[in-house]
């Protein structure tokens, strides 16, 4: 996994001292191109947060860091080898792992999406990548993460 910080500017992030908030984000991916134009994306967004990125190239990698970190946004593809998206979904769910998840595909029929949408994902978006769409998105998304989110069952 590679951890990325990636700072975007706007006007709604901050803490008490003024300084930008930090959202922590996990692309998930197994196409290394769409992986880095994601990571590079958040840098450019303008909801005036520091955004630190992780990238996590299968369902697997992405479970463990999950497990092992918090975060305020899970970006996933859908079809990956080793676990896919929705089966990384299933697992978050028996760990309670809970964080807004954007699903991305290129898969566009209304069945996949139909699938992704039950899962309970706060997104659906297809593949070839809206950037100013995402944009968009990840703004709607990331109100509802207060803080970030990890495993919340107790040891």
């Amino acid at each position: 996994m590679a951890r990325v910080p990636q700072i975007g500017s706007g006007a709604q992030g901050r803490d008490r001292s003024g300084a930008r908030t930090i959202k922590r984000v996990l692309v998930v991916d197994d196409e290394p191109t769409i992986a880095q134009l994601l990571k590079e994306a958040f840098g450019s967004f303008r909801h005036d947060y520091a955004y630190e990125v992780e990238i996590a190239h299968d369902g697997a990698e992405a479970l463990m860091a999950l497990l092992m970190s918090k975060f305020d946004l899970l970006v996933v593809d859908m079809y990956m080898p080793r676990m896919d998206g929705l089966e990384l979904l299933t697992q978050m769910r028996n760990h309670d792992v809970r964080v807004p998840v954007l699903m991305v595909t290129g898969n566009q029929s209304a069945q996949v999406a139909a699938d992704a949408i039950s899962a309970k994902i706060f997104a659906y978006i297809p593949k070839p990548l809206d950037l100013a769409q995402l944009d968009h998105i990840v703004a709607l998304a990331l109100p509802r993460s207060r803080t970030a989110s990890g495993p919340t069952s107790a040891a």
